[in-house]
């Protein structure tokens, strides 16, 4: 199973997503990779934005967590989602040579719910960033439309 972590930054309302075009499709994804062998999940995410968004982050906690199978690939993916600030007021800039994703938007996070997310836990992502819930949340398996 493969482990992505990722990074929730929400500024004036706003959610921070990267915009890919697969067939056809816009498909937000939240900033983040792969985590490479010897590396912790907030280190994957401090060298994952360095390298796709030259920014430097500060990684808090654990938001949610949630698998995806994709039967095709015969592959498994545990997702997850910390909260995450950026520092020095840096503004994300695409850098093409690590990252397939076309550009940074700022997404309303009340339209969560209505987007080609991966992975999709936009309802349920914003329901707790409007709890305030302090705990983690494991979502288990979720459905994942494929583009």
């Amino acid at each position: 199973m493969r482990i992505r972590p990722a990074v929730v930054i929400v500024e004036n309302n706003k959610v921070m997503l990267m915009r890919y075009s697969y067939s056809g499709e816009d498909v937000y994804q939240f900033p983040g990779g792969n985590t490479e062998e010897i590396e912790t999940l907030e280190q994957t995410l401090a060298r994952e934005l360095k390298e796709e968004l030259t920014l430097p982050v500060s990684v808090g906690k654990l938001i949610l967590s949630a698998q995806v199978i994709n039967d095709k690939k015969k592959q498994a993916t545990l997702h997850c989602l910390f909260e995450g600030t950026i520092l020095n007021s840096v503004k994300p800039m695409i850098n093409p040579e690590e990252t397939s994703a076309l550009e940074v938007v700022w997404i309303d996070r009340s339209q969560l719910g209505s987007l080609n997310l991966y992975p999709s836990v936009g309802i349920k992502l914003n329901e707790l960033l409007n709890s305030k819930d302090s705990v983690s949340h494991y979502l288990g398996l979720i459905e994942q439309p494929w583009f």
